[in-house]
């Protein structure tokens, strides 16, 4: 189904929460207003006077029908012999790269009751074997070549489609032979030895297990309500436990033979490569291939009854976000993609723009029960098209979340929207595609693939963005308040409401459900107030400032500006991202600043909350309005040592987003709003956090070996207390003289650039030059790892869900070459875990591995390994980890497995130099790290020197028994 904004990109399927409809009130409003809906379509596209040329050429390598839509001509597309199609675009993002998706037409929708979960397993049997690549060489292969496991290679299994995926780091003649080699032998040659099979199936149980949480339980309960009786709510694509654990080998072959056949399957090329050689390769590589044995069927997913009445449904878990829903649903249409489609497709944007920010403005009020929200307008594939609103809320308020969302929908059907309202989003929509024509060549390979998916699961095809931005143009005549109110409404035409509340707590279940819709429905609603907008309170800063001065480092491309009163600025011009700029704020104070509080709680508070809070002369509400249609971002967080300000703006709105970010800096709001959204927010996902055993580690690793407020995760109560005020004090003290440093890098003027600094920064009174050193909070009291204790914690997840795991205290990045060992040391132990605890024990489906040493403490950084896995499994697992380190303690590895776990780190380093993302955070502090600018200019050199010697001996130094903290994460007690 097409969707919004002509973006043929996105694919999102809302899989919120609740449904429904009801009441008399709400029916009669509808009721009246359906005689003006059955001309609407017609009436639109009647009035279309857009001129389109006609459907060309490439297309039809898909067989696709012609219509007045223009394709993107820089994409190939094809068709074999054999039925199998492919899609080629050539891209230089990254420079020498590539992205390869084989998107096979079959996911759980083609499995028999004694399948469920094979189209899944037989994604994971992708990796473990094939007639010309044996078991356990896939991942080696591709690792030598510079691609990792999960980064670089990997799959997705889903309901109606099967995805594997590689990232192709250059594209050298030996690269990209290999990755067409090994999706031919995933397309037909997948050998399915008993033994393989037999390996993998604990793998595949220990994902079901890491991935049965809460929400996927609600995901399934929602279902279950919404469309029940459909292949939706008994293909689950993770499958049954039994069938995982006893289907025998010929079972998968027979699916595999039955949908791995070239009519079903796609494949898709985008990189830095001649295309015309790249369908050269593709025809002979993959015209040999022919089915085996008789295709395969999908049965039906089922009917829906549309003229259900209205039905009221519930979830409860004490870990779930709470929210409110309502759904309306109606026969599945897919129609042709036209231009007159895609402009009812944008009336149908703007007037979702237009009531979500009407719950935008709800969630922005003191006290809201409500976080956030909307309504969209999407469909389950083959099955129906909806219509719902999802409104997130704050603890114990779903039913007033419930009243807003029923009697938001009904004042915009009763009253429709406001023309002020629809120039706000007319103003977003035409920024936002003019953006996407301006920044077309920022587009990534893996973007580009990910669209083309997309549109191998559609049939359908791609555009250019500025044939989009252009078509919205021509159509904007077309798109007036009387038709977006008219298609807002005929949204809501068809159907009964169905209502969904997912709750920690709800007294009376669904009947308490149904009795709170009944009476908001029962109590009338005004028409809409327009709301004016003012003027930016932080337009004028004062006299710009003056640069005093201006210097380049050469090798690096990288210009450095100190104005009068002390501002530094850095920046880099690149054309890796046309139309977009990078930039970093960073103003002395941070953690450090916030004694006399929790200094993380109140981090986190900053990060969450900022934005809400607004500034001194502007509320988040007026921010909004004013910034309409700039790139801008809003909010600061903190780091250990200063308060940040960081974002992707536009070379038009750099100037702009100056200001606004000086304005958080230096006037932060902090307004009374903003505790009840941080409190709201916490409450959400607080459940969330310590309901996954993965989660509760990554919070509590840094206490385990230092003991230090600035690296213990605070407790709800210690985030439910942080003093707005206090805070906000706090900022604007280090505000007053603090030092402040900006970094900007991408599609930018440096004069222009200097200027936008000048008029903002710049203005600013003098300030220090220097940050503060700090050099007393920079020293820890380490924990006593020489024990034997294992520290234990809880979850509130399922029982079946256990994390074992060890942390060593390594040390910090002082010394550059050793924090690049200990990087490499790292991937070492990441590629033992995955043959030792994935393929080997089958303990686990993904190993947790981590490294870090820290640029902020003295001597601390940190190497972990943990696993979530079978309770049973605990001390086979813990004994395993304690074998791996001190395997790379007593022996040096292979040359080879040093390539394996080398060459990915040597093609990231590679392609991060065509990131604007890399060189942001080198730039940001140029000026006052410039000693660590020469780890840019040596960082290959020095991976590329070490041994396996080398890496041995910083085993003996770090991953000894006497550094390693040990963790065991079991479900809380109290959590049954």
């Amino acid at each position: 189904m097409r969707h919004p904004n002509g973006g043929e990109s996105e694919a999102a399927r809302p899989c919120s929460s609740p449904n429904c409809n009801g009441g008399s009130q709400t029916m009669t409003i509808r009721r009246a207003i359906k005689t003006g809906l059955s001309t609407f379509t017609l009436a639109l596209s009647l009035s279309l006077a857009v001129p389109a040329l006609a459907q060309q050429g490439p297309v039809e390598g898909w067989g696709l029908e012609a219509t007045d839509v223009v394709p993107d001509p820089a994409i190939v597309y094809g068709t074999l012999d054999n039925g199998m199609k492919y899609a080629i675009q050539r891209n230089d993002v990254p420079e020498g790269a590539a992205s390869f998706r084989m998107h096979f037409d079959i996911g759980s929708f083609g499995e028999e009751d004694d399948e469920q979960g094979l189209a899944h397993f037989i994604e994971h049997m992708a990796f473990n074997g094939s007639t010309n690549v044996p078991e356990g060489e896939m991942l080696p292969l591709l690792e030598r070549l510079g691609l990792s496991f999960g980064a670089d290679t990997n799959a997705y299994t889903s309901f109606d489609e099967t995805v594997y995926m590689l990232e192709a780091p250059n594209t050298n003649e030996e690269t990209l032979e290999t990755a067409l080699m090994l999706l031919r032998e995933t397309a037909s040659e997948l050998t399915f030895t008993p033994e393989a099979v037999n390996r993998e199936r604990e793998i595949l149980v220990s994902e079901r297990r890491v991935r049965d949480t809460a929400d996927l339980r609600n995901f399934r309960d929602q279902f279950d309500f919404r469309i029940p009786d459909t292949r939706y709510v008994s293909r689950f694509p993770i499958g049954l436990d039994e069938v995982l654990r006893t289907a025998p080998a010929e079972r998968l072959r027979g699916f595999y033979d039955r949908f791995y056949r070239p009519d079903n399957a796609t494949l898709i090329v985008v990189g830095d490569f001649d295309v015309a050689a790249m369908e050269a390769d593709i025809r002979e590589r993959f015209s040999t291939w022919q089915p085996s044995g008789d295709a395969g069927t999908i049965p039906a997913i089922g009917t829906l009854d549309f003229d259900r009445e209205a039905a009221f449904d519930s979830f409860v878990d004490p870990t779930i976000s709470e929210t409110v829903a309502i759904y309306q649903q109606r026969p599945y249409t897919d129609p042709a993609d036209t231009v007159a489609e895609r402009t009812r497709d944008q009336v149908e944007t703007l007037g979702q723009i237009m009531f979500n920010r009407r719950i935008t403005r709800i969630a922005n009020r003191e006290n809201s029960p409500i976080l956030g929200g909307g309504v969209s307008f999407t469909s389950d594939d083959d099955l129906s098209d909806y219509s719902a609103i999802s409104i997130s809320t704050r603890d114990g308020a779903w039913a007033e979340g419930l009243a807003i969302a029923e009697q938001e929908l009904r004042r915009a059907l009763e009253y429709g929207f406001t023309q002020s309202e629809l120039d706000y989003a007319l103003t977003q929509v035409d920024s936002a595609l003019r953006r996407g024509a301006e920044q077309a060549g920022a587009r990534s390979n893996s973007q580009l693939a990910s669209a083309l998916v997309n549109a191998a699961e559609e049939n359908d095809f791609l555009t250019t963005p500025q044939y989009r931005y252009d078509l919205f143009q021509q159509a904007r005549p077309q798109l007036t308040l009387e038709a977006v109110n008219a298609a807002f409404r005929e949204e809501w035409e068809v159907g009964n409401p169905l209502v969904r509340v997912t709750a920690k707590v709800l007294d009376g279940g669904t009947e308490a459900v149904a009795a709170a819709y009944g009476q908001s429905a029962q109590l009338a609603v005004a028409a809409p107030e327009d709301t004016a907008v003012g003027d930016f309170a932080y337009a004028d800063w004062g006299t710009p400032g003056t640069v005093t001065s201006d210097t380049m480092i050469e090798d690096l491309g990288i210009r450095t500006v100190t104005f009068a009163n002390n501002v530094r600025l850095n920046i880099k011009q690149t054309d890796f991202e046309p139309g977009r700029v990078r930039f970093n704020v960073a103003m002395d104070g941070g953690s450090f600043a916030l004694d006399g509080m929790n200094t993380t709680a109140a981090s986190i508070y900053l990060q969450l909350a900022s934005a809400v809070g607004g500034l001194g002369q502007h509320s988040a509400d007026e921010l909004t309005e004013l910034l309409a249609g700039q790139q801008v971002s809003t909010g600061i967080g903190a780091g250990t040592d200063t308060f940040n300000s960081g974002g992707v703006t536009t070379p038009d709105d750099l100037a702009m987003q100056m200001k606004v970010s000086a304005a958080f800096l230096t006037d932060l709001g902090l307004r009374p709003e903003a505790d009840a959204r941080f409190n709201a927010t916490i409450d959400a996902i607080w459940g969330q956090l310590t309901s996954q055993p993965s989660q509760v580690f990554g919070l509590r690793s840094g206490e385990q070996v230092a003991d230090s407020p600035y690296l213990a995760f605070p407790s709800r109560e210690e985030l439910g207390s942080v003093d707005r005020v206090a805070l906000r004090e706090a900022v604007l003290a280090a505000a007053a003289s603090g030092a402040i440093e900006i970094g900007i890098v991408g599609d930018v003027d440096p004069d222009a650039a200097i200027a936008a600094v000048a008029q903002s920064f710049g203005a600013l009174p003098e300030r220090n030059a220097e940050f503060s050193a700090h050099d007393d909070k920079r020293e820890l009291t380490f924990v006593d790892l020489s024990g034997e204790a294992v520290n234990d914690y809880t979850h509130t997840g399922q029982a079946d869900q256990a994390l074992i795991g060890s942390i060593w205290r390594t040390t910090d990045d002082t010394d550059y070459r050793e924090a690049a060992g200990l990087g490499l040391l790292t991937g070492l132990l990441r590629l033992k875990a995955l043959e030792t605890l994935r393929e080997e024990l089958a303990a686990t489906y993904s190993p947790l591995v981590s490294g870090s040493t820290s640029s902020d403490f003295d001597g601390y950084g940190t190497m972990s390994l943990a696993a979530v896995i079978d309770p049973a499994q605990a001390d086979d697992v813990r004994s395993i980890i304690t074998r791996l380190a001190s395997e790379l303690r007593d022996e040096p590895v292979s040359d080879d497995f040093l390539l394996r776990a080398r060459q990915p780190v040597l093609e990231s380093i590679r392609l991060s130099r065509e990131n604007n993302g890399y060189w942001i955070s080198v730039v940001a502090d140029a000026q006052s790290e410039a000693d660590r600018l020469d780890r840019v200019r040596q960082q290959i050199a020095v991976v590329e020197s070490f041994t396996p010697a080398d890496l041995q001996a910083l085993a003996q130094r770090y991953l000894t028994p006497e550094r390693r903290a040990d963790t065991r994460i079991l479900m809380a007690p109290t959590a049954q």
